[in-house]
């Protein structure tokens, strides 16, 4: 079964959505979009009558009623998501072990594992930083993908993309990752979004430009082409 986020393009690149039961991540630069993108999946699932948690560590009550619940996609269904806002902290991650990751977890979703649906972790990069270690971390990521497995929980992570160096480990854990950039194009920049990997579908590899109205995201047809170190817009 698949599990979209309302967005007609975006859907039909994934073969139908997200598949149940698995774990994704959407990353990209700061203020790209990725916020609104994991918000759209979570009120797309809130619409179909599933249980969404959005837990949050970066914005506040108020900023996300304010930013997130204006926008057109959120009318009617802003309120049926659990939003849930934390500051992650090392003490609340150590000593690492399932029952530690599952503890906190719990504590923070404020509810049964096995009655959530879907949940976004926006961001998980700062468990990254929490931790500070690449190791730690990674064991963390595998507890927590397991907890949600072991509960039916489809997992959306979001994570910032380093400017410089290499990725976390989370791209390689994930089965689906949807990567978000800003693409020189000859009159200047544009949005772009490319589907790094989608386990058991084959998904287009080129970017697909995409704006951020009141309404959302909005991905239009056609593709970006890279062409001499830019990329070309075509039909």
């Amino acid at each position: 079964m698949k599990l979209p986020f309302g967005i007609e393009r975006l859907d039909e690149a994934l073969g139908g959505g997200l598949d149940r039961n698995t774990t994704n991540l959407i990353t990209g630069r700061s203020g790209i979009g990725k916020t609104i993108l994991a918000s759209h999946w979570a009120a797309e699932g809130a619409r179909n009558g599933e249980s969404v948690v959005y837990i949050s560590t970066t914005l506040g009550r108020r900023s996300c009623e304010s930013y997130l619940g204006k926008m057109k996609f959120m009318e009617g269904v802003y309120d049926k998501i659990n939003w849930r806002f934390i500051r992650i902290e090392a003490k609340y991650l150590l000593p690492l072990t399932p029952e530690k990751i599952e503890q906190s977890t719990i504590s923070a979703i404020r509810m049964k594992p096995d009655e959530v649906d879907r949940i976004v972790f926006d961001t998980i990069t700062d468990m990254d930083k929490a931790l500070h270690d690449p190791v730690l971390y990674r064991n963390a990521l595998r507890y927590l993908s397991r907890l949600c497995y072991k509960n039916d929980i489809t997992a959306l992570f979001v994570e910032e993309a380093p400017m410089k160096g290499e990725w976390s480990e989370t791209k390689n854990i994930a089965e689906a990752v949807i990567f978000l950039d800003l693409l020189r194009v000859p009159d200047g920049y544009a949005r772009g979004i490319r589907i790094l990997k989608k386990y058991r579908t084959a998904h287009p590899l080129h970017f697909m430009p995409f704006e951020i109205t009141d309404n959302g995201i909005d991905v239009k047809r056609g593709r970006f082409v890279r062409k001499d170190y830019e990329y070309v817009f075509k039909e």
